[in-house]
């Protein structure tokens, strides 16, 4: 495959994540075609490579493309460009830790609720010992077009409820201090395969000591949801070591 070629792919497979991730509908060729200047026909042909590779879909009868796993991935890993997060709002966030916060536990639960209301996903935080798990905001969940099935929307909510299938994902990733990214099948749960989970280390006395994140959709905004967990997995280990929580 030459070069040009496969910059074309690229540039059709981001605004095909992109679009799905705004809109939860499937992303047709006229409107790829539209967007890069090119015929329906040319982009017809590298949507169908594309799915060939495994990168998009042809879900049920639509005659649009979406994303799957490995779609999500590659464009994460290889096309995706971050956002900064909102100097207002980072400062607003910073507020909201109080001097009343005395314990790690305290930490926790605050860090949960703004990440909730930050993404407007599932806000998690996690507490090796005891395997200690604090979630907000499920309730974002229910709003999310993917688990407008009733069935899928149980699966998930039974999952958040029972803890278990979460609790060892991010136990497997306590070594790691960066940001991790579990999409879909990628968290080995099948009541998590519409999902994606991004988390961070926090750390204590230099140690990476449990992990915050959100879990939502794999139709994500993880342009800006990987920014604001960055923010505050940074900004709880800060809180922590002025705390000197033990």
């Amino acid at each position: 495959m030459n070069k040009d070629y496969r910059k074309r792919q690229e540039e059709v497979l981001a605004i095909i994540v992109k679009e799905y991730v705004e809109t939860a509908q499937p992303v047709g060729s006229r409107y790829v075609a539209r967007r890069l200047g090119l015929s329906s026909a040319t982009i017809r042909n590298v949507m169908a490579d594309l799915e060939d590779s495994g990168f998009i879909t042809h879900p049920h009868t639509s005659a649009g493309r979406a994303p799957t796993d490995k779609g999500y991935r590659y464009y994460i890993d290889s096309l995706m460009r971050v956002r900064n997060m909102n100097a207002q709002v980072m400062r607003s966030v910073e507020d909201q830790y109080t001097e009343a916060m005395r314990s790690l536990e305290d930490v926790l639960e605050r860090t949960s609720h703004l990440l909730s209301s930050i993404t407007n996903y599932v806000g998690v935080t996690f507490i090796p010992q005891g395997d200690k798990m604090y979630l907000d905001g499920t309730s974002h969940i229910i709003e999310q077009p993917e688990f407008k099935d009733i069935r899928k929307l149980y699966s998930l909510i039974k999952c958040l409820e029972e803890k278990k299938d979460i609790l060892d994902l991010l136990s497997g990733d306590l070594e790691s201090e960066g940001i991790t990214i579990h999409i879909g099948k990628e968290n080995h749960s099948s009541n998590l395969d519409d999902c994606s989970i991004v988390t961070r280390g926090y750390k204590m006395k230099g140690k990476v000591r449990g992990r915050v994140g959100v879990i939502g959709p794999k139709r994500m905004f993880y342009e800006r949801v990987i920014p604001a967990v960055d923010f505050l997995a940074d900004t709880v280990t800060e809180i922590l070591e002025e705390l000197e929580v033990e």
